[in-house]
């Protein structure tokens, strides 16, 4: 079930694109570019939202599947795969309740996603799951700011309107903590800014996780 104050997914998915575009026009695109480099064989991507990872998805992905809850955001992904000529399965479906059978696919990626699931612990386990024993996680997250005590009260204070004018979005999630405690094992971590974005969502980390 979707966060409740997440209602204005429809609104949400109108200015998200620009909102985004602005980031990855300074230097997100860029860091999505060298996380997606390592993809390889059968490839999930989970909460592909407006497709942004999609152009950079390298040879070595010999299949591709895309899920996405929103229908909202569904409308946007369809225009990229077909803009971009992508061949890919697309499926509608939220993070905590893969359709995908044990050890299906080599490489799994997020970007952007576990801020915003409902039961992100849950998610992790489907994660782990789905993938090939020694098979790799690809993520970018937005985090509790890790360097500023100020600045992680501040996202814990506007956490509340944050999530219903982002669509479920929790912008103090320990999402580095939900990786430590799940069944993945973390191989590469980058704390950084996100590029040209609003304080309460600059601090993201970047890395590899493995089954």
């Amino acid at each position: 079930m979707r966060d409740p104050l997440g209602l204005n997914e429809r609104l949400f998915a109108r200015y998200y694109p620009v909102v985004i575009g602005l980031s990855e026009r300074a230097g997100q695109a860029e860091r999505r570019r060298e996380l997606l480099a390592q993809a390889t064989g059968r490839t999930l991507e989970i909460g592909a939202g407006g497709g942004h990872n999609l152009r950079h998805y390298p040879a070595a992905v010999t299949q591709l599947v895309v899920t996405e809850p929103s229908p909202h955001m569904i409308r946007h992904l369809t225009g990229e795969l077909a803009a971009l000529d992508i061949a890919a399965q697309l499926v509608q479906t939220g993070a905590e309740d893969l359709p995908f059978d044990d050890a299906t696919f080599d490489t799994v990626v997020a970007t952007f996603v576990h801020c915003s699931i409902p039961d992100p612990d849950r998610a992790l386990n489907e994660i782990a799951r789905v993938l090939k024993p020694g098979g790799r996680y690809l993520f970018i997250e937005h985090v509790r700011s890790y360097d500023s005590a100020l600045l992680g009260r501040v996202q814990d204070l506007v956490a509340l309107p944050h999530r219903y004018l982002a669509a479920g979005c929790h912008p103090n999630r320990r999402t580095e903590r939900l990786f430590a405690e799940s069944p993945l094992t973390v191989e590469q971590l980058v704390h950084e800014p996100m590029p040209r974005s609003l304080p309460t969502v600059r601090p993201t980390i970047r890395g590899t996780a493995r089954r």
